[in-house]
């Protein structure tokens, strides 16, 4: 007997679909927001001649990025169970630790990548160490990371996904919901994967089309 296709019970439960994606851009949004405080503080350590910054940074990184991301948000949700706090909350913490690890290490990349005579210079001219990391390196730093940090936004994106295991209502748990009731699996998730498909495309270009970001930008720069 052949398939057939019925986009109906789809969209007689758009409501759902809605509110999974809404809810998968607020867990992503706030997930990037607390990686990138992560990555630009553990990556900014990680850069600094302190050996002790130095040795406490690469154990995060090592440690956050080596288990993996269900192992995160199951943690939090049962291991630390006690502390009651809601599944959605597990989530956001999972995905910024772990997210936050490789960020730390595209940030520290970054910062390696100005030429040290940069900062050398910011020093020379009075600053002091933060305003030379606030003016002078963070901004060529985060232009020369941009791209990764758009690979990054996008796989964050599409990692909360994993967030349906701990009963998070987001886009592939509303996805699972909708199957169950109308046994259309095959048009459920062309419809979910549209939606990510869109999400992700706007964020990974939205974050290349940043002004200074763009390779002949960098290629300016470098000339400069």
């Amino acid at each position: 007997m052949s398939y057939k296709i019925d986009w109906a019970p789809i969209w007689n439960n758009r409501d759902l679909l809605v509110d999974g994606f809404l809810t998968t851009i607020a867990l992503s949004g706030l997930g990037l927001v607390l990686a990138l405080i992560i990555g630009v503080i553990v990556g900014t350590a990680s850069a600094l001649s302190s050996r002790v910054l130095r040795s406490s940074s690469a154990a995060y990184v090592e440690l956050m990025r080596n288990i993996p991301l269900l192992v995160h948000m199951y943690f939090w949700y049962v291991a630390l169970a006690f502390l009651q706090l809601p599944p959605f909350l597990c989530a956001v913490f999972g995905l910024a630790l772990y997210s936050g690890a490789y960020v730390a290490e595209i940030i520290r990349s970054g910062i390696g990548a100005v030429p040290h005579g940069q900062r050398l210079a910011a020093l020379a001219i009075g600053l002091t160490p933060t305003q030379a990391f606030l003016f002078v390196i963070y901004p060529q730093a985060f232009r020369i990371i941009t791209p990764s940090l758009a690979s990054i936004s996008s796989q964050l994106i599409k990692d909360s996904s994993l967030a349906s295991v701990i009963t998070v209502a987001e886009l592939t748990y509303q996805a699972s919901a909708i199957e169950g009731q109308t046994f259309r699996t095959f048009e459920v998730y062309i419809a979910i994967s549209v939606l990510y498909l869109l999400l992700v495309s706007a964020v990974s270009y939205g974050l290349l089309l940043v002004p200074g970001t763009r390779e002949d930008d960098g290629q300016r720069l470098s000339d400069a």
